[in-house]
């Protein structure tokens, strides 16, 4: 004898589906609109969700941004810290990190003000860039400093990477400005040259200046250090 299949209502499910990979590009595209002071009210209504729904999955809006950070983290991945010299591997780190926090510029503020806590791939991504840096010597106490000080360049350069690129143009009275009007189009020029953009060829140089002084800084002290 054939049991029949219980009967099954046509039409969508009461609750929607939820999982942590839903939720967080909900959040996403919701910051990309309303920047990074959205509710998890609206993020429920997102997801056509109770409010409620959401605590399974994240205690609260800290968490869940905090999730939105790992998520961004693990795309920048690992560019090779445990076998080239950190000062190598930092730049297609940055190159990365700029891109990927870049597409998202709604929620660039809260990534970059929440303390970094337990949140597991911010922590992994940060300890093999340290154990390179200490690795290569660096001095101990000034690892975190200068990964920070690369970091706000980065999240920075993000941020300007969304600006016009003639932002630094003066338009109208240019006579007042004629060092700055000079040395503007001088710098647009070199880029086109380069076959880059004004703010790619920007980040490129203050990369490259930024982690050559955190090079000759750490040197430095770590010469006298063993002086």
């Amino acid at each position: 004898m054939t049991v029949p299949e219980p009967h099954r209502p046509a039409g969508r499910p009461r609750t929607a589906v939820l999982s942590r990979e839903r939720i967080l590009a909900a959040a996403f595209a919701l910051a990309d609109v309303r920047g990074g002071d959205f509710t998890l009210a609206a993020l429920a209504r997102s997801l056509d969700v109770r409010p409620s729904a959401l605590h399974h999955y994240f205690a609260g809006k800290d968490e869940l941004i905090a999730g939105m950070r790992g998520q961004l983290t693990a795309r920048v991945g690992d560019t090779g810290f445990a076998t080239l010299p950190w000062h190598e591997a930092i730049v297609p780190w940055a190159r990365v990190y700029r891109t990927t926090f870049g597409a998202h510029p709604g929620i660039i503020a809260a990534l970059a003000t929440l303390p970094v806590a337990d949140e597991p791939e911010s922590m992994v991504d940060y300890e093999r860039i340290a154990a390179a840096m200490r690795r290569d010597g660096y001095p101990e106490h000034r690892i975190v400093p200068a990964l920070v000080a690369i970091e706000c360049f980065v999240i920075g350069s993000a941020l300007d990477s969304l600006a016009p690129e003639d932002n630094l143009r003066p338009l109208s009275n240019t006579t007042l400005v004629p060092v700055l009007t000079a040395a503007e189009q001088s710098a647009r020029a070199h880029a086109g040259a380069q076959r880059l953009g004004v703010a790619e060829a920007t980040f490129e140089f203050g990369l490259a200046a930024l982690i050559a002084g955190l090079r000759a800084a750490g040197e430095a002290e770590a010469e006298a250090e063993a002086g």
